[in-house]
């Protein structure tokens, strides 16, 4: 079932970082796959592996402010929005100076860097918040800001489904999307059934690889399951909005 792009009730966000393998000919494939397969947002990361991490492994990982301008000049060009998880406040200047529409905060970031999370919020734009390393039942929602829209997630590669609790996403209006790290699709089908507005999942062109700096590989997926994810989610809304 196809819709019409503006009367789709769940967005989909493809997350191609660490997918692409540190190749921007690999990055901009990806881009135009999650277009064709009817992705709404193709998210990357942009951070320093030295500030972060305190090593240099995930080097080659890492865009470049002009590498980045280029990804968001060629998904502008293909129709779909582009945007970015970041971890300092230098990437906030790159992603104004883009014009990006959204950002995304990070589970550890919440957990580490309420400064960064602060910048990022002020700056407007609607701002995607994983709750995978905060306690929201107990601790509540770590920001009261009406531009940030709360995602629920489990901050494990892959995560199990029996380690899943999924919020009932219609009467807890302050969590709206489902940041997945299982293994195929059937979570975020269940999290649509559930009334999930925004599926965020990892996209990757060979789901067999896996290392210690790329497990996202494994609990990610393709483009096949990116078509099916986008019709089972219409098909999925459709029926709710007639109930």
């Amino acid at each position: 079932m196809k819709t019409n792009l503006n009367q789709r009730k769940v967005k989909i966000i493809t997350e191609i970082h660490p997918q692409h393998l540190g190749s921007m000919n690999e990055a901009k494939r990806m881009i135009l796959q999650s277009k064709i397969g009817g992705a709404d947002y193709v998210k990357i990361q942009l951070y320093n592996s030295q500030k972060l991490f305190n090593n240099s492994d995930r080097l080659y990982l890492q865009f470049s402010r002009e590498e980045f301008l280029e990804l968001v000049s060629y998904s502008n060009n293909l129709g779909i929005e582009i945007f970015a998880s970041i971890f300092d406040e230098e990437k906030i200047t790159w992603c104004e100076e883009a014009g990006i529409s959204n950002y995304k905060i990070a589970s550890r970031t919440v957990k580490e860097d309420k400064n960064l999370c602060k910048k990022i919020i002020e700056t407007g734009k609607t701002v995607f918040v994983s709750l995978g390393m905060h306690d929201y039942k107990k601790k509540g929602l770590p920001f009261n800001d009406k531009n940030v829209i709360y995602f629920y997630c489990v901050s494990k590669y892959p995560t199990n489904l029996n380690e899943l609790e999924m919020p009932d996403f219609e009467k807890n209006k302050n969590i709206q999307g489902f940041s997945d790290h299982t293994i195929g699709i059937g979570a975020c089908i269940y999290a649509v059934s559930k009334g999930a507005r925004y599926l965020e999942k990892h996209f990757s062109n060979n789901k067999s690889l896996g290392t210690d700096t790329q497990m996202a590989h494994v609990c990610s997926m393709d483009q096949d399951d990116l078509v099916k994810l986008r019709e089972y989610s219409d098909t999925i809304s459709l029926i709710k909005s007639n109930e």
